[in-house]
């Protein structure tokens, strides 16, 4: 079995799998209105409204939101029984691996750019160049997400477990990158906790991207860009054929 046929029969799964479809594509439509209208008061300069500001901020925290997905589709083979299946055709870990990645990457990275020429066309946000590159920047981080969470799902015994904890550090640098509302604080350690949170350097190459011309964004690209790819290999390294199998998830139906 080579990669196209994997790759599009996990490709059908993501385009089903509401929440795939939910984090990328409808879970930030809601929030970015819901917070627009609630904090619109505290913006009040000319420069950008709170509307422009959550279309922003909100979704690369939606995207990092999909590591749960990501996780999970790479033991839904296992939870559907048709992983023995998979394995016993003529395929690779290589050929399983990124066809589970690419296909969650293609569907993460669509739905957030749907939003983001949605409300950049909406709101009048940025020009071409810098939509396009903020559109780039997403594309990878799709990808680094889907192979984090690949990663994690290959490698991890018990998916109902880690589910409940990996949003927690995603909100925790979500709330100190400013993806709720404008983050700052006078106590070092904050401000450090603040500088650590990917979402600080996210937001904040978006914003000099758009709003003042400055590209670090393309640093910050490649920097994610490589960071998927080493989770991309330590998930092919990880791959044991003898765990694969192995998944239980109560009312799971294929």
């Amino acid at each position: 079995m080579t990669l196209k046929p994997l790759f599009l029969h996990n490709l059908r799964r993501r385009t089903c799998d509401g929440f795939a479809i939910g984090y990328n594509l409808i879970f930030p439509i809601i929030m970015i209105v819901l917070l627009g209208f609630v904090c619109r008061s505290f913006f009040r300069g000319p420069e950008i409204n709170s509307f422009q500001y959550y279309s922003i901020v909100i979704l690369p925290f939606c995207s990092s939101l999909s590591i749960i997905t990501a996780a999970y589709a790479g033991k839904d083979d296992a939870y559907a029984n048709t992983a023995t299946r998979i394995l016993i055709a003529p395929t690779t870990p290589v050929h399983i691996v990124l066809s589970k990645i690419l296909s969650e990457t293609l569907v993460f990275s669509v739905c957030s750019i749907l939003v983001l020429v949605i409300s950049s066309l909406i709101l009048s946000i940025g020009n071409f160049l810098s939509i396009l590159l903020v559109a780039i920047l997403h594309i990878v981080l799709s990808f680094t997400i889907a192979a984090i969470g690949t990663y994690i799902g290959l490698s991890m015994k018990n998916f109902l477990r880690i589910k409940n904890i990996i949003n927690i550090p995603i909100a925790v640098f979500a709330l100190l990158g400013g993806s709720f509302f404008r983050f700052g604080s006078e106590i070092p350690l904050l401000n450090f906790l603040i500088r650590v949170s990917p979402f600080t350097w996210i937001n904040r190459s978006i914003f000099l991207c758009i709003y003042d011309n400055r590209f670090s964004i393309i640093y910050l690209t490649i920097i994610l860009f490589a960071i998927g790819l080493a989770f991309t290999y330590f998930a092919i390294h990880f791959f044991k054929k003898e765990e694969y199998p192995n998944g239980d998830l109560p009312d799971y139906k294929n």
